[in-house]
């Protein structure tokens, strides 16, 4: 005839004995096995068993007498319930965080195969928060965030000021900056404007205005500013971005910008410019201009994010 319900595990298993020695004061002893409630062992004492949770309690691997045993007599517990099966399966979705041991998990078990997409899932954001880890386990620390300037209107206001005197990059970005005279970006040094930035400009340009193809190249040495996109004709719009690195050598300072501009409106398809330019000065850069040598400007937009 079939078994009915579960199939017992076959072979035989031993029933596992603690024996202690009460001194008359303690109530607390250690069992040599986990166990799930009272009703899993036998309590003992002077060969008299004892009802579980009302003379004692379990939690884990403690035993708790609801009275200290008496000093000599004999004290010995039957795991009983260790006989029923060899092992056991808990049901999906039984195990918690305090069921696993400390350093339990290994990297063997944390492979690429055994990380799914469900388990992730249930990550909580609150578990995901501290320090980025740096390569070596360690918290990265020192991060900083970019500080925004910006002008909204370069027709109504041109310069940015009060920089401070640590800064280390700059990124600057401008759109439809448009004037009738020469476009440029100047460094300001102690509050004042510097115009004697020496700047190479690299240019290339639509040959016609059915043309999109850029086949005629020039180049250029300036003085004008610390970018310098020179005059391509009345009302021409400049787009682009640059990058100011600072190094600092005590006394001297030195800033390098490189920078590509588009001049959107040159025959029709624009043309391209790229500059570099670099400054030396005992001062320190708090400021920009964006510069016109003559009118005025008409539009534009500025970004400047500094570190």
């Amino acid at each position: 005839m079939p078994f009915l319900g579960k199939q017992p595990t076959a072979g035989f298993a031993s029933i596992v004995k603690d024996d202690f020695t009460p001194n008359g004061s303690t109530t607390a002893f250690t069992l040599s096995k986990q166990v799930a409630n009272a009703n899993d062992i036998a309590v003992f004492l002077g060969n008299v068993r004892q009802e579980p949770t009302d003379a004692y309690t379990v939690n884990g691997t403690t035993l708790t007498m609801s009275a200290a045993p008496a000093s000599g007599l004999n004290f010995y517990v039957l795991h009983i319930a260790g006989t029923h099966e060899s092992s056991v399966v808990p049901a999906d979705n039984t195990i918690s965080t305090a069921k696993i041991q400390a350093s339990a998990i290994t990297t063997a078990k944390i492979g690429a195969s055994q990380i799914t997409n469900a388990k992730i899932a249930g990550m909580a954001a609150s578990k995901l928060t501290g320090a980025m880890p740096a390569l070596d386990g360690s918290a990265l620390t020192g991060l900083e965030s970019f500080t925004t300037a910006e002008l909204s209107d370069l027709s109504s206001t041109a310069i940015v000021t009060g920089l401070p005197t640590d800064w280390k990059i700059m990124h600057i970005q401008w759109y439809n900056f448009r004037t009738d005279g020469q476009a440029s970006i100047r460094y300001r040094v102690g509050g004042s404007t510097i115009s004697n930035t020496e700047c190479a400009l690299v240019y290339e340009y639509a040959g016609s205005s059915s043309s999109n193809s850029y086949g005629s190249q020039g180049g250029s040495l300036y003085s004008a500013g610390a970018i310098f996109w020179g005059n391509w004709g009345d009302g021409i719009g400049h787009t682009g971005n640059a990058t100011v690195l600072r190094l600092d050598n005590g006394s001297a300072k030195v800033y390098c910008m490189t920078g590509t501009n588009q001049y959107v409106d040159y025959n029709t398809y624009g043309g391209i410019g790229h500059a570099q330019s670099l400054y030396s000065t005992t001062g320190h850069l708090d400021g920009l201009e964006f510069h016109t040598s003559t009118g005025s400007i008409d539009a534009g937009l500025a970004r400047i994010f500094y570190l």
